[in-house]
């Protein structure tokens, strides 16, 4: 069994700024590590721990431990192989004061990431983004990661702090009303380029089956495979004082892995990219929303 002995190392001011990457449709940076190319790195709330693509701990020849079986969103056997990631280094080293944020010996199991309409090699997940304050900044295409003593990112005058609490691990906010349907609970996940998904029991309180007026059936892929979705526009959803119309609200149809439970919403960054700045203070439950 490997341990997990993760350190973060802050640069002088508290916080680097990175800009992000492709595939917009996620949260998803550059960063530099062993092997002398940059890495693609998802920053994913949605994901507990840490994770890289085991075709990187083969490329490295990284040393690895056990393996198991865990579960995604949407299945119940993601096959995984404990490992260590020997350092993770994000911003820019080349700026006045090295304004650069070091992850290291981060504890990240590999994983088959091969399936991901994606490339990406290193998941950043909750056992990282718990100690730190992120701020993504939708119209300037960055994310700053924070230490939290640094207090609250500034939004501007119409920005919204709401209360974020957690299920399980993954942060989440309240007030989310669809169709008249009110949900107490949605997390927030960076990691998930869809609008909004819901579970079983939420799909049917909607109305959103197979076999529905105006569902398009789409592929949906994560950790562990994926499969078909129903997909439907409904006219408008809440979220804390803020309307939003035209939104795609998706159900998996297979009912297996995290989204696969009682009550579970899901808001990714199709929803949160509508905003121009959306923060996550993990350290003091708050999340702020900016139009």
């Amino acid at each position: 069994m490997v341990e997990d002995r993760t350190q973060i190392e802050f640069p002088a001011q508290g916080a680097t700024t990175v800009a992000l990457c492709e595939p917009f449709g996620v949260l998803c940076c550059r960063a530099s590590g062993p092997g002398g190319h940059p890495l693609r790195v998802l920053i994913d709330t949605g994901t507990d721990p840490s994770a890289m693509d085991a075709r990187l701990v083969r490329r490295l020849a990284l040393p690895t431990g056990g393996s198991g079986i865990g579960h995604g969103a949407a299945s119940d056997a993601v096959a995984f192989t404990e490992a260590v990631f020997p350092w993770l280094r994000l911003g820019n080293a080349d700026a006045p004061g090295n304004q650069t944020l070091t992850i290291r010996d981060l504890y990240a199991p590999a994983l088959d990431l091969s399936g991901l309409p994606f490339a990406v090699d290193v998941v950043i997940g909750y056992s990282v983004l718990r100690h730190l304050t992120l701020r993504i900044d939708f119209r300037a295409r960055s994310l700053t990661l924070a230490h939290p003593d640094l207090g609250f990112p500034s939004m501007g005058a119409s920005g919204v702090v709401m209360p974020l609490s957690f299920f399980e691990h993954f942060p989440a906010v309240g007030d989310l009303v669809i169709d008249g349907v009110v949900i107490p609970q949605a997390t927030i996940d960076t990691g998930s380029n869809a609008a909004i998904t819901v579970g079983p029991d939420l799909a049917a309180r909607l109305g959103l089956y197979e076999d529905s007026a105006n569902v398009r059936i789409v592929r949906g892929e994560g950790f562990g495979g994926g499969g078909d979705v129903a997909r439907r526009r409904f006219d408008q959803v809440r979220l804390g004082p803020f309307t939003l119309t035209d939104v795609d609200i998706d159900a998996p149809l297979t009912w297996a892995g995290d989204l696969g439970r009682a009550s579970r919403a899901n808001i990714g960054m199709q929803l949160l990219a509508r905003f121009a700045t959306v923060v996550i203070d993990y350290g003091r439950g708050q999340a702020g929303f900016e139009p």
